[in-house]
């Protein structure tokens, strides 16, 4: 019998020991020593005391003891987070800890036992233009796999998912939370989306005219534009705070809309782009290949860094010939450029792709731009020198060009066969564990680190990672290349990570997900999510939500 049995079995015993002259009751010790009996049992063994006598129920639902049970078994629950932010609620409108309790630990429960609550689909716009990527996939013993993937037509922020609907071809703003949908007021006749990003409760919609506006030779050039939305998502001012739900309203801004690259690109493999942004910056990094025949080739690079901070009603798509473009400095004058970076600069700055392009994404903070790249010696590319290992790496250096630049890189470590990250995962230092001489306060999410996540447990690649930070849990989707070839027994792994005794310990239990959900969730390569869900999009082009 275990520690948890044991317990257990003494609280019943207690609870049913009685004396003519007094009754003894678990309830009736003092409450160090019965929370200190609580914590060998689990969150769900605490729901199932409630059962046992009136007077359990009493205890085990009164909203101090739930109260108790939120701070020791999920303190850093999204619940008791949200509480720590706010300001002292009046009497009347307190949380009900009780039923909070009993929707976190039953939330716990599936994340931790990897069994989703429930599985939600969306049928989505399949898109005909997607934007690539460099590095298609790796080739070992004649067995080929996807290395990287294509981004997804669909982007998530937080409790919002944003998709195109495949019957209205609007871009709809899904709240995962309420479950309210609101249309994007953006206007897709003879428009192609190339891709949707929600960061830091802006909306970004990259796309392009239907008809090209120019041909040159065999190729067919599209004009290009940025079309910025504000989401602001913000609690009803009539929600009581006793709910165990709040409810949100979602307002949608139009914020400003401008042109990327003037001449126009096409929407094939030759000319490949890369963007990021926050709340007040734009960047664009744009790679055009010469596909001649015969060498030297010239390929063309680009890094363009906007400031998008200034709101403008210009629209640049329909006043083509920019005569009533708002003028600079004005109230009007919306997004500017504030820096261009050409070949050379890119070259100087050690981020230039050439002939052999590793880039992996882009990224970008308030004043600094990061080059996260990617390269494999099992890449096949004639034009490569491959390396001896996997290596990422990850340059940053500031919007003005001008100060120090930032390389952080890792390599996996071992023979050609066995390699393994040398660095602790990504959760751990998110945490605070951070590489070996490095003395900063960066932590968390920061672009900086090399995406070294993404070799830690070689052979398996880890194809991608849902971390929530804040709560101290992750998700990883992991795929084995080499050991598929010899064995038929070992199917994609998708592991839950967890912070423990207060961030001391990072513990990966070992549940993985039932086998077929590779498949509904890894289809485009990427899940993202909170400890609430799981998001990912099938093999059949559907959005997958698993909620907990």
């Amino acid at each position: 019998m275990n520690m948890v049995d044991n317990s257990i079995e003494l609280s019943l015993n207690l609870s049913n020991t009685k004396n003519h002259d007094n009754k003894f009751d678990l309830t009736d010790l003092p409450t160090e020593i019965f929370f200190l009996i609580c914590s060998y049992i689990t969150p769900q063994d605490t729901i199932i005391c409630r059962r046992v006598s009136r007077l359990w129920f009493r205890v085990f639902t009164n909203a101090d003891t739930s109260w108790s049970f939120m701070k020791l078994y999920f303190p850093r629950s999204r619940e008791m987070r949200r509480v720590a932010e706010e300001s002292e609620p009046e009497p009347d409108e307190k949380p009900n800890w009780t039923r909070i309790f009993a929707n976190v630990a039953e939330r716990y429960y599936y994340l931790r036992s990897a069994k989703p609550r429930s599985i939600e689909k969306l049928d989505i716009t399949q898109d005909l233009y997607p934007v690539g990527c460099f590095l298609w996939g790796v080739l070992w013993n004649y067995e080929y796999a996807n290395f990287q993937h294509n981004e997804p037509s669909w982007t998530m922020d937080g409790e919002l998912l944003v998709y195109e609907d495949h019957i209205t071809r609007q871009p709809v703003v899904y709240d995962l939370e309420t479950k309210n949908r609101v249309s994007v007021p953006f206007v897709v006749e003879e428009m192609i989306i190339r891709r949707m990003r929600l960061a830091c409760g802006v909306l970004i919609i990259e796309w392009c005219e239907g008809e090209p506006w120019k041909i040159l030779g065999s190729k067919m050039l599209f004009r290009h534009y940025v079309t910025a939305f504000d989401l602001d998502r913000r609690p009803c001012s009539n929600t009581a705070a006793s709910s165990s739900s709040i409810k949100f309203t979602l307002d949608i801004t139009f914020r400003s809309e401008w042109r990327i690259y003037p001449p126009g690109f096409t929407t094939g493999s030759d000319y490949q782009f890369f963007s990021a942004h926050t709340s007040t910056h734009y960047a664009l990094y744009l790679y055009i290949r010469d596909c001649s025949e015969h060498p030297p080739r010239h390929h063309q690079e680009y890094l363009t860094i906007w400031d998008i901070s200034k709101p403008s009603s210009y629209r640049a798509s329909i006043e083509l010939t920019e005569i009533d473009k708002p003028r600079p400095g004005s109230s009007e004058e919306g997004p500017t450029i504030i820096n261009e970076f050409s070949r050379d600069d890119l070259d100087f700055l050690g981020v230039r792709q050439g002939e052999a392009p590793v880039l992996f994404k882009i990224l970008i903070d308030d004043t600094n731009v990061y080059f996260q790249e990617e390269d494999h010696c099992w890449v096949p590319d004639d034009e490569r020198i491959p390396p001896r290992h996997h290596e990422v790496r990850c340059t940053g250096f500031p919007f003005s060009g001008i100060g120090p630049r930032w390389v952080d890189e890792c390599c996996t470590d071992g023979s050609v066969f066995m390699n393994f990250c040398p660095r602790a995962g990504s959760l751990s230092r998110a945490l605070g564990n951070r590489p070996l001489g490095f003395g900063g306060g960066k932590s968390k999410s920061w672009p900086g680190w090399a995406p070294c996540w993404r070799h830690e447990e070689f052979p398996y690649l880890t194809v991608s990672d849902m971390v929530d930070y804040d709560a101290g849990v992750r998700v990883v989707a992991r795929r084995c290349h080499m050991i598929d070839t010899l064995s038929a027994f070992t199917p994609p792994k998708i592991c839950i990570q967890e912070e423990r005794n207060g961030g001391s310990e990072v513990e990966e239990q070992d549940r993985r997900f039932e086998d077929e959900m590779w498949k509904e969730l890894l289809g485009r390569g990427k899940i993202v999510g909170d400890e609430r869900w799981i998001v990912g999009e099938d093999s059949d082009g559907k959005i997958t939500i698993l909620r907990f």
